[in-house]
Order: structure tokens, then C-alpha cells, then sequence
């Protein structure tokens, strides 16, 4: 990912006891989180990181300042412009361990009719298109999503594009990052209102 909004600044997170209590302590991060991977996949993510406290490490911003930015984007866009600048939503990791799992969420630089084409893109469904990598710890899912008051061919030619991506955690169970990435997309999607609905699965199983 070549341009990202958030740096990262580490905060308090999770400790013993409830989690989802003490992830007050990074209120704005957290909630962010919560919303668009939903509280019970943050704690099978901790699950699955094993021993250490998930803490946030990217720059919070609240749900309503990210859904505004990457509709702004949308709405300038026009037709041969590059709206690809990515945001990093929710990043989580364990202090002096390198586990991280990171979040990516961008306007794509192909259209969807490109991806049909193009080499490591596969059908997960109706609206949407992923590529696996790093033995499926790497997955980048894009689908239309038409904002109002864009130009016309926004839908088609200016996709959303999000990456999930988990780094330094031994057999991590892929099939949650499938799902948390999926959840993404749907939560992303609910978030922007895309006027053209997109069918976005439960997780991203690869449809032949």
C-alpha cells in the first residue's frame, strides 16, 4: 500500500478481565474498530494472537470523519483522475512482539471489469472480486459502491478497495481473516450508503 492518511501512534488497548471494557482506555480507536469488524471478531482476533494485549496503532479517527473522507474523494473524482489514497482504519498489534494485523480501506486504481482480467483476481460473489496472498494472510477485496452526487461513471470505473493483512502471527486461522475482511467490506459499504447495493458475502470463499 503506497499511501496511507493514518501514521501510527501507539495507545492503550485491551488488558485482563472484559476487553471490550477496557478498550475504553482508546475510545475513538476502538470504537472505530468495533464498528467496522464488530466487537465478537476483535476478540477472536486477540484469541488468535495469541499470548500479549492488543493494543491500537494507528491515528483514531471517529467513523463519521473516515465515511466523509472517502466520500469527498468520490464525489471529486472524475473520469482518468487516481482517487487511490488509502486510510488505515483500524491497525492493531502487541508491543515488542510484531503481531499486527492491518486495515486498509482506498477507492481502487482498476475498475472492476479490469479485475475480470486481471492475474490473481477471483470472484468471491455477485459484486465482488479479492486476491489472495502471503498463503492467505493478505487480501485485498474490491467492489462497486456509487455515492450520491458523484459523476456517472464513478460506480464502474472507481471501486472501493480494502486490504486485510496480519504479519508475524504463527498459523493464523485464515478463515477469520476471511471473514473479518468480508465483514469489512459489508460494514464499509452500510457506512457509505452505496446507492447501488452491493451483495458483499459473509466471507470471501472463492466462487468458481
Amino acid at each position: 500500500m503506497v499511501a496511507t492518511m493514518a501514521l501510527l501512534s501507539a495507545c492503550s488497548g485491551s488488558g485482563e478481565g472484559d476487553s471490550r471494557q477496557d478498550r475504553n482506555d482508546a475510545p475513538i480507536g476502538w470504537k472505530t474498530c468495533n464498528a467496522l469488524f464488530g466487537a465478537k471478531k476483535i476478540d477472536a482476533l486477540q484469541e488468535e494472537m495469541g499470548e500479549g494485549t492488543l493494543q491500537t496503532l494507528n491515528q483514531a479517527f471517529p467513523m463519521n470523519e473516515l465515511t466523509s473522507g472517502w466520500a469527498h474523494s468520490a464525489r471529486s473524482w472524475k473520469p482518468g483522475e487516481n482517487a487511490h489514497f488509502a486510510t488505515q482504519p483500524c491497525d492493531l498489534g502487541i508491543d515488542e512482539t510484531g503481531k499486527r494485523f492491518y486495515s486498509y480501506v482506498s477507492w481502487s486504481l482498476s475498475s472492476v471489469e479490469h479485475l475480470k482480467s486481471e492475474e490473481g483476481w477471483e470472484s468471491a460473489g455477485k459484486d465482488l472480486y479479492v486476491r489472495r496472498e502471503e498463503n492467505g494472510l493478505h487480501l485485498t477485496a474490491v467492489f462497486p459502491c456509487k455515492i450520491k452526487g458523484s459523476h456517472k461513471d464513478q460506480e464502474a470505473e472507481l471501486p472501493i478497495e480494502i486490504e486485510t493483512r496480519v504479519r508475524n502471527v504463527a498459523e493464523f486461522d485464515t478463515g477469520l481473516l476471511s471473514q473479518m475482511t468480508a465483514q469489512l467490506a459489508h460494514n464499509v459499504a452500510a457506512e457509505l450508503s452505496c446507492t447501488n447495493d452491493p451483495d458483499i458475502p459473509g466471507d470471501l470463499q472463492i466462487s468458481k
